[in-house]
């Protein structure tokens, strides 16, 4: 009877308790993009621009750029996660270049031109 109940409790604990919790397989997903130009400050939130927040993050996935560091940066984006976790973004448009925690990627004309559509005049 006590082999019966110990080979129970540890097939229980071997495949009935999970590692993993719901939060901690919970995806963050941006909720908010803040660009701030010379300008003006524009802000788009998940609730009206959805498309677009998940287009202009999944543009920032891109590779790294050989390109100089960037001079003068047109934009300032901040992408905002539900989470809170804040990423700044100094994009310089024109080059299709930003610059990211003191590092220069390369942006897609794809995500430029959205750029510069929704965040320049």
């Amino acid at each position: 009877m006590k082999k019966k109940l110990m080979v129970l409790a540890c097939t229980l604990l071997l495949f009935g308790c999970s590692t993993k919790t719901k939060t901690e397989s919970k995806i963050s997903e941006a909720v908010a993009i803040v660009g701030v130009t010379p300008i003006n400050t524009i802000i788009y939130s998940v609730e009206n621009d959805r498309d677009l927040i998940k287009s202009i993050k999944k543009g920032f996935e891109t590779k790294k750029s050989n390109s100089e560091p960037i001079q003068t940066p047109n934009l300032t984006l901040t992408i905002i996660n539900d989470d809170g976790k804040k990423e700044e973004f100094q994009v310089n448009y024109k080059q299709s270049i930003y610059l990211y925690k003191g590092n220069v990627y390369q942006l897609d004309s794809k995500t430029t031109n959205l750029i510069q559509e929704h965040f320049m005049n």
